[in-house]
């Protein structure tokens, strides 16, 4: 994995991908798809469930700017964190959590959210 996606070792960084995740979606899920975030996102499994909910809330919503692109994004970004839950699949947790967050940041972006760039 490359420098800046995540830290190094088998699962170092998980906890904080599920962290950073979940307070990027808390920016904008509640006010546009009226979905409540938790303040932590323990791990991957509890953030496979954020993230379906999420999509799901997406398909009877709504949405500003380019709705279906956020949907689908939002539906790949569910699928890929199901898979980081799914160790036993042999996913790679940190490559799956980081196109989560990929994922959400272009619904973010298709709906005309603001996002900030992190190098």
């Amino acid at each position: 994995m490359s420098a800046g996606i995540a830290p190094d070792g088998p699962h170092a960084g998980t906890e904080g991908l599920c962290e950073q995740i979940r307070g990027a979606l808390a920016g904008w899920a509640p006010r546009l798809l009226g979905v409540h975030i938790h303040q932590t996102a323990s791990g991957p499994a509890e953030l496979a469930r954020l993230m379906a909910t999420i999509a799901e809330a997406a398909e009877v919503t709504v949405l500003p700017g380019d709705g279906a692109a956020a949907r689908a994004e939002l539906h790949a970004a569910a699928d890929r964190a199901s898979a980081a839950a799914d160790e036993r699949r042999g996913s790679d947790v940190r490559a799956d959590l980081a196109a989560v967050r990929a994922g959400c940041r272009r619904a973010a972006v298709a709906i005309g959210e603001r996002v900030a760039v992190g190098f």
